[in-house]
C-alpha cells in the first residue's frame, strides 16, 4: 500500500478531500460554500475543517468586507503536497500518450510494474515509432521510470502467447475501439 493511500485510510476521509482541493489547485482560493459544493462535503463540516486547517498554518484567511475566502499555505505545506497531490504516474502518461498514436490498436503491460520500470508490448500497423521512442525518453528523464517496449503487428503478439513467450501477468493498458 501507498503511503498516500495509508494517509487516506487513517483520516477522515472529508479533511482529505478539502485538503486535496487546495494541494491540487494551490493557487486558488475559495469561498467555504464553493469548497463544500466542489468537495461534496457539507458546509458546517467544512468549516470545522478549515478551523483545524488554519490553526495548524495549512489553510489561510482572507476577510474582504462579508467575505472570506479560503487559500493553501503552500510555504507550510509542502510535505502535504508530496503525500496527496494527484499525480499522473508514467504508465497513465504513456497510456494516454499510445491511445493518440494513430495505428495503435492495443498496448499491454507485461509482468508487473515495478517502482522504476514496466514492460509494455504495442500491437498495431504502421506505427510512429520515433514519437513513441520520443515519449519513452521523455518519461524516463521527468519521472526517473524506464519503459521497456516492444512492438509488434497484431498477428505476431497473437502467435507470440499462443507459443507461450508471454505467459505471466498482462494488464490491458488500451484497446482501440473498433
Amino acid at each position: 500500500m501507498e503511503k498516500k493511500e495509508i494517509l487516506e485510510n487513517l483520516f477522515d476521509k472529508k479533511i482529505i478531500k478539502v485538503l486535496k482541493l487546495f494541494i491540487n489547485n494551490p493557487s486558488e482560493d475559495y469561498y467555504l460554500r464553493e469548497i463544500a459544493k466542489l468537495t461534496r462535503v457539507a458546509p458546517a463540516s467544512v468549516h470545522r475543517i478549515l478551523k483545524t486547517l488554519m490553526s495548524a498554518d495549512i489553510i489561510r484567511e482572507e476577510k474582504n468586507k462579508h467575505l472570506k475566502t479560503y487559500w493553501f499555505n503552500s510555504n507550510n505545506s509542502k510535505f502535504l503536497i508530496d503525500l496527496l497531490e494527484d499525480k499522473t504516474s508514467a504508465i497513465q502518461e504513456f497510456t494516454q500518450f499510445i491511445s493518440s498514436v494513430s495505428g495503435v490498436q492495443m498496448a499491454v503491460m507485461h509482468g508487473r510494474e515495478e517502482k522504476d520500470k514496466a514492460s509494455i508490448l504495442i500491437m498495431g500497423d504502421e506505427l510512429d515509432k520515433d514519437s513513441i521512442r520520443e515519449k519513452v525518453v521523455d518519461i524516463k528523464q521527468r519521472y526517473k521510470f524506464n519503459i521497456i517496449y516492444l512492438v509488434l503487428l497484431p498477428d505476431q503478439y497473437e502467435q507470440m502467447v499462443s507459443m507461450g513467450l508471454y505467459p505471466g501477468q498482462k494488464k490491458i493498458l488500451y484497446r482501440k475501439n473498433n
